[in-house]
């Protein structure tokens, strides 16, 4: 690995100093500071070394919804009825048609202790492994919150832990965790050990999408960074439909999670394959590793490198103008933990945005839950209700070209009122066809919102940047934890019910969008004085163009529709 120059090294000695950083020394750079996606595509730019990444860590997504997923097939309840006083060898269809379910036969007040279930459709399920009805149903509720809750978890800490230790570092050992917990799934027998371990994927989940999605993101210039961003999700719609097919031919509770862990081995070669983000190790000053992974990059993209004298001079002057904008912002260069999370909400933007849209992702998720899970709000066949699921999922991932055309924010108030219009019609009559359609319509319309994740990535500064998607997981989960719930106790009330409450919290997550900035075609802001710095400037107008000033003079750019 090559020696830092002297020059370098001298400069970044003075990286603790108040000095503004000077710009790039030749004439077409002269004035302007340089940005990290100068240095991008000035060494290796956006071709076919992200598209082989993202297309490998995108089989992540294909594994998340037998995590997320696939209560709805493990969890399932099939019908049953209570055996109590009934000989031990009583069978469901041994019953007669009218044996309660939750009291024994002549006496309402006592509670059943035994059950027997309909093996017809599913041959075990948690439910009829450990009787999670009547009074205990409750205890099958919580099999899936605790998966939302040790996302919290996951969210939080791994989006704190990718800031401070990088994308890489963090992801490698939770995916180890995630993959030990999908075994360990299928060879628990007992309700708690069940329970621990789904506490644990969940945590291992989060942390996996905080930190890899983070990375997708600062791989790209602003020109692809819509669609690679996007498109990463386009797994996660054929996991589904995988699962259920997976469901309808294997009916055994366990033997069904075996067959969905397996698949996690394909992970593995992350520990060769995945590259850290070289925009977080150069603003952490750690260019020998940042220059390796973009000649690398510059490898499979067939670019010619710039000198490395040339490329460390680039980073130097990218660290320095970083440091110098922080400083300007809370006068002091060193970053505690606590630090970067009072960034969040230090300035007024900041606030705003943080703010807004983490109710976003909370109203996003609660209603993407709530429409998957409701099956019969889809379908009378779960099975076929999870693959139509499936099937939405897929068009929602190829959003990009409106989101370059129409712009982020535009895009996503459109997803989310269409959302609510859809939760809102099926109150029009009361027809299953109709209901089928507007749920459709609505899993698209929420699951493209959801699919724009790389937005809050544009606006976020690179400190904050792991933090923040941390933070908008933890709202999601919340969202994902509490939507069972409100189906449960707000449709007894009224059968759709719980469409109305959905409908409303993404029609008031529609108006907190517009709180939010335009993104698309611009660079992402490294620090959080550039975040202010860019309300104050004029927004660009339909076809201005995302200008990356390179060493050698010439300017590279990118058509923003915004």
């Amino acid at each position: 690995m090559n020696k830092l120059p002297e020059t370098v090294v001298s400069l970044q000695m003075k990286q603790t100093g108040r000095e503004v950083p000077q710009p790039v020394a030749d004439e077409a750079n002269k004035g302007r500071a340089v940005l990290f996606e100068d240095v991008l595509e000035r060494c290796c730019g956006t071709g076919r070394w992200q598209v082989l990444l993202v297309s490998y860590m995108s089989i992540t997504w294909i594994i998340l919804p037998t995590f997320s997923m696939s209560m709805m097939f493990i969890g399932a309840t099939p019908a049953f009825k209570c055996a109590d006083g009934f000989d031990t060898n009583a069978t469901f269809a041994s019953l007669p048609e009218d044996t309660p379910q939750c009291h024994p036969v002549g006496n309402a007040s006592a509670p059943c202790s035994r059950w027997v279930f309909d093996k017809s459709v599913y041959k075990s399920t948690v439910v009829t492994e450990w009787n999670l009805v009547c009074g205990r149903k409750p205890m099958l509720s919580m099999l899936q919150s605790v998966l939302m809750l040790g996302g919290i978890v996951g969210a939080l800490l791994g989006g704190q832990l990718a800031d401070r230790f990088g994308r890489r570092p963090v992801f490698l050992p939770v995916m180890l965790l995630a993959t030990v917990c999908s075994f360990s799934a299928a060879l628990v027998g007992d309700y708690v050990s069940f329970f621990v371990i789904r506490g644990f994927t969940g945590f291992g989940m989060a942390s996996m999408i905080a930190s890899m999605f983070v990375l997708v993101t600062e791989l790209s210039d602003c020109e692809h960074r819509a669609a690679l961003a996007t498109l990463v999700f386009l797994p996660f719609g054929i996991g589904i439909m995988l699962l259920a097919v997976a469901s309808y031919y294997i009916r055994t509770r366990w033997l069904l999670q075996l067959a969905l862990a397996i698949p996690c081995v394909l992970l593995l070669p992350n520990f060769w394959l995945m590259p850290d983000s070289p925009r977080w190790l150069l603003i952490k000053g750690r260019f020998p590793e940042a220059l390796e992974i973009l000649r690398q990059g510059a490898r499979w993209n067939r670019r010619k490198m710039p000198s490395d004298d040339e490329v460390l001079k680039m980073m130097s002057d990218v660290r320095q103008t970083h440091i110098a904008r922080e400083e300007a912002l809370r006068g002091d260069s060193r970053d505690s933990a606590l630090q970067r999370v009072l960034a969040l909400v230090r300035t007024p933007l900041m606030r705003r945005y943080t703010i807004a849209s983490t109710f976003i992702y909370f109203a996003m998720a609660g209603s993407y839950f709530g429409i998957s899970f409701d099956v019969s709000q889809l379908s009378t066949n779960p099975h076929l209700a999870v693959a139509l699921s499936g099937v939405m999922e897929i068009p929602a991932c190829l959003i990009y070209p409106l989101l370059n055309r129409f712009g982020r924010r535009r895009c996503l108030i459109a997803f989310l009122f269409t959302t609510a219009i859809a939760m809102f019609l099926v109150f029009v009559k009361k027809d299953a066809t109709l209901w089928l359609v507007l749920g459709l319509v609505g899993k698209l319309s929420v699951t493209s919102a959801l699919n724009m994740f790389s937005y809050v990535s544009e606006y976020m500064p690179t400190q904050q940047r792991g933090l923040a998607m941390g933070l908008h997981q933890t709202a999601s989960r919340i969202g994902g934890a509490v939507s069972p719930f409100v189906v449960d106790l707000v449709s007894g009330l009224h059968e759709l019910a719980p469409s109305a409450v959905f409908g409303a919290m993404v029609l008031l997550a529609g108006l907190a969008a517009l709180l939010l900035p335009e993104t698309a075609g611009k660079p992402m802001p490294e620090t959080v004085a550039d975040v202010e710095a860019a309300d104050h400037r004029r927004r660009p107008k339909k076809g201005a163009a995302c200008e990356l000033t390179l060493s050698d003079g010439s300017v590279k750019t990118g058509v923003t529709s915004s």
